[in-house]
């Protein structure tokens, strides 16, 4: 089955357009993806991030100013940490860090407003030493919920290490 020279012309004729075509879809395939408004959604995440930023500083200075260094080097002093407590968490160490505490840790709040993630009803001032021990979950810190008053925790000792 021999082809015919008009046949042959057709087909490179087509060949050739096929090859233009491909092109032209691979540029569209370039293009076709919207690109993203300049910097919109960037300045949108940092402005965000800025009030989210201000609030936490305000919490933060007032968990500060009730904790001092560390919540339970505070308590200590004050008398309100004593038997098993006293035994099980030794002396502080390093800086002082913000904790989030209860329902108000880091992995409960995510995607929530800045009044709601920073409270001071759920944040504490604690060493590095006394932080760590409280992500590893050594001991719980717990609200006095009859005071009225949301700066008022006692510490409960969940394990020993």
């Amino acid at each position: 089955m021999a082809l015919t020279q008009k046949e042959l012309n057709l087909l490179d004729e087509l060949s050739r357009l096929n090859q233009r075509l491909e092109k032209k879809l691979m540029a569209l395939e370039r293009t076709a993806t919207p690109k993203p408004l300049r910097g919109s959604a960037k300045r949108a995440k940092a402005r965000a991030k800025r009030q989210e930023a201000a609030h936490a500083k305000q919490v933060r200075a007032q968990c500060v100013e009730r904790d001092g260094y560390c919540l339970i080097a505070t308590q200590r002093r004050q008398g309100a940490i004593g038997g098993l407590a006293w035994l099980f968490l030794e002396r502080c160490d390093g800086p002082s860090e913000w904790a989030h505490v209860g329902q108000h840790r880091r992995c409960h709040t995510r995607g929530q407003s800045p009044e709601q993630r920073h409270t001071t009803s759920g944040s504490a001032m604690l060493c590095q030493k006394h932080h760590d021990a409280y992500d590893r979950h050594v001991f719980d810190l717990k609200r006095f919920e009859g005071y009225g008053a949301d700066d008022h925790f006692h510490v409960v000792i969940r394990r020993a290490e």
